[in-house]
């Protein structure tokens, strides 16, 4: 099973909505957060960096379908993004998890995550 965190509601396509990440970092950028939580998204961040491989997007001439998927097996990672989630959500950003078995046409895997290219998403 592969789970996906899209911030938006169910009547955006999930491939053209932002990630938890970028979201946040939006937020952040915007002010709103206070000095407390903008040092714990810092640090979950730095976390992220340290452990997540970044998939080489750049690298490849995928096609704009083709997004990261979490392996329900990255417990520890899983719960990390969710606890973006939920400060996201604090702050009324609607986000959704959408779990699938098939993400579509792997183009990328490591030990957290694949990339896959899917006409359904």
């Amino acid at each position: 099973m592969y789970l996906r965190f899209v911030v938006g509601t169910n009547r955006d396509c999930p491939t053209t909505q932002a990630g938890v990440v970028a979201e946040l970092r939006m937020l952040r950028d915007s002010g709103r957060l206070p000095d407390y939580e903008v040092e714990h998204v810092e640090e979950i961040f730095e976390h992220i960096n340290e452990v997540l491989p970044c998939p080489p997007f750049e690298a490849n001439d995928w096609s704009p379908e083709a997004i990261s998927w979490f392996k329900d097996s990255a417990q520890d990672m899983i719960r990390t993004f969710r606890e973006l989630v939920a400060l996201l959500e604090e702050y009324g950003r609607p986000v959704r998890t959408l779990v699938t078995d098939q993400p579509g046409t792997i183009l990328y895997e490591d030990e957290f995550q694949v990339v896959a290219e899917s006409e359904y998403f």
